[in-house]
């Protein structure tokens, strides 16, 4: 569906998408319009099909924008409570931007509770049961992020529970906002823009009189001075926290450095207690695991990760690391349309319309379909500025790209929704190039119903707990200190390790274990990891890639690309010799391809006495009776080795019938290992017997 091109930052080019569907017709292909829909009832799709017949246009130029070709839906229409299809506001005259998106937040904000107090209706994902709707059921879908921060102050102010999706938006939110500025300050104590943001920040709660008392006493917003240990007030007191970090911060990784620091000031606690919801334990962990993404390659300092964060904060990035919701948790989700692609919603609510499309304006401009490219460096305004190509035309070209692609965005946004669409149309005056024109326009109004605003009166939120009152136990305080200090000093010391690290370093007393050929030739120490040797590696990384029934061609393709990227192009026959032998011929790949399904690469993780265990499974077969694991060894050994070889593994399948068990919940019942170069592939054991052994061990580790 042509109509759903939206990633053109990506490259995604409609001027290619019509070159080549005219290709292909022109040499006898079909070209067949995508004309059912699955997901939407037909009021939603009425109004789709009246609104964007009209906005989107019947392809004049294909090139830019696809002809309108009405969707029809593949499900019988059943009257719901609710509004079906509905919209809200319009043009607000006389007001500034900032005030008219702090409208719409509200407004939207009162809906999500209207509608669960009016008992709207939803299907089931399956489409077999009617129920009443809950705040889970609510999407809210905005086109840009200038909407975001108003969004999110008036849903907590109504109490309605929601969460943020999608990277770009989870960077834009108040409590990572305020990390990186903490963040920052640490690592650079000149950068006095950030060290005001962390004062102000819940992980010191400085109050702007705080911090005029600290500048009129003669005290400075730095924390290396001379005067930071004399002064006194919560300032200084912060300023001395701050400096302590920046003399430690090179002790402990970054992803720990920010853990701590949310830990020791309470980030979780404080923005639970002030909201109620779980946005903040959500996002110091979002923050956590994009420090520990980032270090996965090797130590960076903490500057780096932090210019790393506000690079992605301005990209258009779907980044869902984090930002999922717990299983039990009912909370409306607040996303980008761009991250809803491909996803579905029973109710959605298109908001944040009062925003125009924005041009670039890249150095580099291309038009791929007429093979033409040009450079423009420098402001237009002055004389040093360089020109190469037809600039004035693709720039002009690119204005009519990124305008047909907008309106797309709003298709893509109206059919996300199953069985109730609410469209916001507020927007300035002055705005009158914007998404919310653009519909009204189109005959968004005519062809459906207008809601009210729904009233906000009673719709604060209570305090959290209040009136709770708690009779606290009499206690030694200066024990329980001790005693908490020390639970936590526990739980901080987690030791992360993996199958192959334990069998290294699992060898009999007074026995060395002999280093097997998968690992006897590698000459360069960051090249070690899965499957060892380079060829190892280039096998892995083909069996990985390859689909299960992949012919000749692919399979040496993909032999020939993974040799080359392991430095060994003359050992690309025996790559292809390899991997060919384990897709055609073993029963492990037989049996995946057979099966109802079957994972590879799939990771894991067990923790066992303060110890993660951590580790990839090469594939993995279900089956009703459990699972099958299965190992791919490139160790380069003949036929009769091969039991005395498989002796050796045994530890590491245990572990990873541990670490399979404990992530599936399910029963393993088999273990194979497949040596590709002995063309042999044999179990190593029982897996039960085998994971009780591999237990004690990871036990005993030191």
């Amino acid at each position: 569906d042509p109509k759903q091109s939206i990633y053109r930052f990506r490259r995604a080019d409609m001027a290619v998408y019509a070159e080549t569907q005219n290709r292909i017709v022109k040499n006898g292909g079909v070209a067949l319009p995508l004309a059912l829909n699955g997901r939407s009832r037909e009021a939603v799709l009425d109004w789709v099909n009246a609104v964007f017949a009209s906005a989107i246009g019947d392809g004049t130029d294909p090139h830019v924008q696809p002809p309108y070709h009405a969707i029809h839906p593949e499900r019988p229409d059943v009257s719901l409570v609710g509004a079906g299809v509905a919209w809200m506001g319009g043009v607000v005259e006389g007001q500034k931007a900032r005030v008219v998106r702090q409208m719409e937040a509200d407004a939207v904000a009162a809906q999500c509770r209207t509608v669960l107090a009016e008992g709207w209706q939803v299907y089931d994902r399956d489409l077999s049961v009617v129920r009443a709707a809950r705040y889970g059921d609510i999407a809210i879908l905005i086109p840009r992020r200038t909407i975001l921060t108003a969004l999110e102050r008036a849903l907590a102010d109504a109490g309605v529970p929601y969460r943020v999706e999608g990277g770009s938006l989870i960077y834009r939110t108040q409590e990572v906002r305020d990390i990186i500025n903490c963040l920052t300050a640490i690592d650079d104590p000149a950068d006095q823009v950030a060290v005001v943001g962390a004062l102000r920040s819940p992980a010191f709660a400085c109050s702007d009189v705080d911090l005029a008392h600290h500048t009129a006493a003669g005290g400075r917003f730095e924390y290396l001075g001379r005067d930071a240990e004399t002064r006194e007030g919560p300032v200084a007191d912060a300023l001395r926290v701050l400096r302590r970090y920046h003399v430690e911060r090179h002790q402990r990784s970054i992803a720990a450095l920010a853990e701590l620091f949310a830990a020791e000031r309470g980030l979780v606690e404080t923005g639970i207690l002030d909201r109620g919801d779980r946005n903040s334990f959500r996002r110091v962990r979002f923050v956590v695991e994009q420090a520990r993404s980032f270090e996965a390659a090797g130590p960076e300092s903490l500057r780096a990760f932090v210019q790393w964060l506000e690079s992605r904060s301005g990209e258009a990035i779907r980044d869902n690391e984090g930002a999922g919701a717990d299983d039990d948790e009912d909370a409306v989700r607040v996303l980008t349309v761009h991250a809803a692609k491909g996803l579905e919603f029973p109710i959605v609510f298109m908001a944040g319309l009062g925003a125009a499309p924005g041009y670039r304006g890249d150095v580099f401009t291309a038009d791929r379909a007429g093979q033409r490219v040009a450079v423009g460096v420098g402001a237009k305004s002055r004389h040093s500025r360089f020109e190469l190509g037809p600039v004035a035309d693709l720039v002009a070209l690119e204005k009519l790209h990124e305008e047909a692609e907008f309106r797309r965005v709003l298709y893509v946004a109206a059919t996300r929704a199953r069985d109730h669409l609410v469209v916001f149309l507020y927007h300035t005056s002055r705005m009158g190039q914007c998404a919310a024109r653009r519909l009204i326009e189109a005959g968004a109004c005519e062809h459906a119903n207008e809601l009210q605003p729904a009233s906000s009166a009673g719709t604060a939120a209570a305090a959290p707990f209040a009136g709770l009152t708690v009779d606290l136990p009499d206690v030694d305080e200066e024990q329980l200190a001790l005693t908490r200090a020390a639970l936590v000093t526990r739980a901080q010391t987690v030791k992360y390790t993996s199958a192959t690290a334990i069998a290294r370093r699992a060898t009999t007393p007074g026995e060395t274990r002999e280093e097997k050929p998968e690992a006897a030739d590698e000459s360069e120490p960051w090249a070690r990891g899965r499957g060892g040797t380079r060829l190892g590696r280039a096998v892995h990384a083909a069996i990985q890639s390859l689909p299960l029934d992949a012919s000749d061609d692919e399979i040496g393709a993909f032999a020939r690309a993974q040799a080359v990227a392991e430095a060994i192009p003359d050992r690309a026959g025996d790559v292809s010799r390899l991997v060919r032998w384990v897709l055609r011929e073993s029963g492990a790949a037989a049996r995946a391809r057979q099966a109802r399904r079957s994972l590879r690469e799939v990771p894991f993780a067990v923790q066992e006495d303060g110890t993660v265990l951590e580790g990839f499974v090469d594939l993995l077969i279900e089956s009703d009776g459990g699972i099958e694991v299965v190992d791919w060894k490139t160790d380069q050994i003949g036929p009769d080795e091969v039991e005395a070889r498989l002796r050796d593994y045994e530890l590491q399948a245990g572990l990873y019938v541990l670490g399979i068990e404990a992530a599936t919940q399910r029963t393993v019942t088999a273990l194979t290992y497949v040596f590709a170069s002995a063309r042999r592939e044999v179990s190593p054991g029982d897996p039960a017997v085998l994971a009780a052994a591999a237990r004690e061990t990871l036990r005993a580790q030191p």
